[in-house]
């Protein structure tokens, strides 16, 4: 019992100890905290913070150059969220550069005496802006020709599959494409279109009708029909239709199958729809093929890429891209090669693809050119939709030949000039059809 008395009493005088210590340490370091304040309490930054755990912690040196970092990363980050937010546009730069712009628009806008067609006004800049640039292929498109662009060049729209035409006050069934919707459901050239959903359209022309079968909300529409003097309803299911843009035949010529392929616009889907009559043409063993892109003015250049190199022995040049900075060429990246010789018609409507397609088939596969000079057009475009549907078209780079020549305003010259006969443009691909008639005689040789 002693000894734990004494040892109690031995610990008593350690916390004593202790205690006496910790005292004179929170006394220092109030000194010290109150030195702090005294020294720095006229410092502008300092005063900012209100948090005396900071004021503790760090000096008025650290607290400004610790607030200068923060600004800095803050302004960094912001800048980054605005350039990723607006696709990379620097705003900064474009807002000097369109003031005089920004500021004629606000002006008029607010001051002019009576109302503004403010859309018309942005329409008109855009293509002033265009226009001034002295490239007849940089244009702007409103949002009717940006459909009508959509539906001639992408080669997909939103329908039924038919044709339709007006005359004396009609609206007529032209044509019924194979495996369609329409045709499917049983709508037949020569059809007399009454109504459309229950609603007379005796007062109405095709482009009526388009319009309301393309943008229709309905998963099928409801044409009501005069066939034989005889009214019928058909329910036809809209879909995402499919232009066919090419057509294909066969030509016996000196005990030969020659086949033909005519393209009539490079279409996104005309490379898949090329290529599918090529393997139907070749299972019924043809010793040579004719292409036609006579009055074809183009499309898209990724389309008659993969159109070329169904033909070219791998790393065969196909064109080249001058960008005004470097030229690069675009070689044959397949295994997928032709041998059997080659023709392409061509005539003074032939233009931008079908000249590539022509060029490629003239210099690298060695094959021939028939008809006459192609239209010259040597750019490439990109097209950029724009928030309320329109559209741009602004060139970006020329395009070369495989050789590097560049035909702009020139064109491709044939290898066998023909000129063609005027019964070829009332009754084509016939025997009056001088330019075919050549190429099949050269390919059939």
């Amino acid at each position: 019992m002693l000894l734990k008395k004494k040892k109690k009493s031995k610990n008593s005088v350690i916390d004593k100890a202790k205690k006496i210590i910790k005292e004179e340490k929170k006394k220092i370091k109030d000194e010290k905290k109150r030195i702090r304040h005294e020294k720095y309490k006229d410092n502008i930054i300092y005063k900012f913070f209100k948090d005396d755990q900071v004021k503790d912690n760090y000096t008025a040196k650290e607290v400004s150059r610790y607030m200068i970092v923060g600004i800095v990363m803050g302004m960094v980050f912001c800048f980054l969220l605005i350039f990723t937010l607006s696709g990379g546009k620097n705003f900064i730069l474009l807002n000097s550069d369109l003031k005089k712009l920004v500021n004629v628009y606000d002006k008029v806008v607010k001051n002019y005496y009576t109302d503004i067609d403010k859309d018309k006004m942005v329409d008109d800049a855009i293509n002033g802006m265009l226009s001034s640039i002295g490239d007849v292929y940089t244009n702007y498109s409103d949002l009717d020709s940006t459909i009508s662009f959509d539906e001639n060049v992408v080669g997909t729209y939103e329908g039924i599959g038919a044709v339709v035409y007006y005359s004396d006050s009609k609206i007529i069934v032209n044509k019924v494409y194979n495996n369609m919707p329409a045709a499917k459901a049983g709508l037949q050239e020569g059809d007399i279109i009454t109504k459309v959903d229950g609603v007379s359209y005796t007062d109405k022309n095709q482009e009526d009708l388009a319009n309301y079968v393309k943008f229709s909300n309905s998963s099928s529409v409801i044409l009501t029909v005069i066939r034989d003097g005889v009214e019928k309803d058909i329910t036809i299911k809209r879909s995402k239709i499919e232009v066919p843009v090419v057509n294909s035949n066969v030509f016996n010529v000196n005990n030969k199958k020659i086949g033909y392929i005519s393209i009539s616009v490079f279409t996104s889907v005309a490379n898949k729809q090329f290529e599918t009559s090529l393997k139907e043409l070749e299972k019924k063993n043809i010793a040579g093929l004719i292409i036609d892109v006579r009055d074809n003015g183009g499309g898209y250049l990724s389309s008659v890429t993969d159109i070329c190199s169904l033909f070219l022995e791998k790393g065969k040049v196909i064109y080249q891209l001058d960008d005004g900075k470097k030229i690069t060429s675009v070689k044959d990246k397949t295994k997928t090669k032709r041998t059997y010789p080659v023709a392409v018609l061509t005539n003074e409507l032939s233009g931008s693809a079908s000249e590539i397609l022509a060029s490629t088939i003239k210099e690298s596969y060695k094959g021939f050119i028939v008809g006459t000079n192609t239209y010259g057009k040597g750019t490439v475009q990109q097209v950029s939709k724009l928030s309320d549907g329109t559209m741009i078209k602004y060139t970006i780079e020329k395009w070369l030949t495989p050789d590097g020549n560049w035909i702009n305003d020139v064109g491709v010259s044939p290898t066998d000039y023909v000129e063609q006969s005027e019964a070829y443009y009332t009754n084509p691909l016939s025997e009056n059809d001088a330019q075919l008639n050549k190429a099949l005689e050269l390919v059939s040789k």
